[in-house]
């Protein structure tokens, strides 16, 4: 089953008495310690001042973390990024996440899975509301893999082979500086789709890396 939280600045939220950065849409019967373990990875740092012509560029942070939720191994997506002004006039920003256990479903991996149609919420309505789970499907891997977005911005596609391989060998971070305005999910998943199936929720990453999450 997925589990599914929206965080954001709202003048009232989910939770009675909650306003300000809040829960406003989860689905029905979420445990709250999951709620507030999903509400802690919530964290988001404006790049540039949503009153700076470059506010667009603000990068959006695509995530897959690893949690023991209940004592059980859990996967995380998120999708956090600037949502303009709230209502008192300051920054803002909107987390989506989504939490489940089972990743039999879904071999094409959690990049494939954060960029698939109708997955992660980018604006929300203004609704506070309780929801079912979802079902999702996800559609099957190309029979071709074009290594575009590594060579639009470094000039050779053979350099998300040699990230692949780095994932592949040693357990341990790796770093990949961007310029704003990059498509820092699609070299993910470009990434990705080179590994053996089995292996590509074994990675975790941050699109947008700026600290540790709790």
């Amino acid at each position: 089953m997925i589990e599914e939280l929206l965080y954001t600045s709202a003048p009232k939220g989910l939770k009675p008495g909650s306003h300000g950065f809040c829960t406003v849409n989860s689905t029905i019967g979420m445990a709250q310690t999951t709620a507030e373990r999903l509400e802690a990875l919530s964290g988001y740092r404006h790049a540039f001042a949503v009153t700076d012509p470059r506010a667009v560029l603000n990068p959006v942070n695509y995530s897959h973390v690893t949690l023991r939720l209940g004592g059980r191994p859990t996967h995380v997506l998120s999708r956090i990024a600037n949502a303009g002004h709230d209502y008192t006039g300051r920054s803002n920003k909107l987390a989506h996440h989504l939490a489940f256990e089972q990743t039999a479903s879904w071999p094409a991996g959690p990049a494939r899975m954060l960029q698939a149609p109708e997955v992660m919420v980018s604006v929300w309505d203004g609704s506070l509301r309780t929801f079912a789970p979802r079902t999702l499907t996800l559609p099957p891997l190309p029979s071709q893999i074009p290594l575009s977005a590594w060579h639009q911005y470094t000039g050779d596609h053979g350099w998300a082979g040699y990230v692949a391989e780095q994932l592949l060998q040693q357990p341990q971070p790796l770093h990949v500086i961007f310029a704003p305005g990059t498509s820092t999910l699609d070299l993910v998943r470009e990434v990705l789709d080179l590994l053996p199936p089995a292996r590509r929720w074994e990675i975790t990453f941050s699109t947008y890396f700026t600290r540790l999450p709790a």
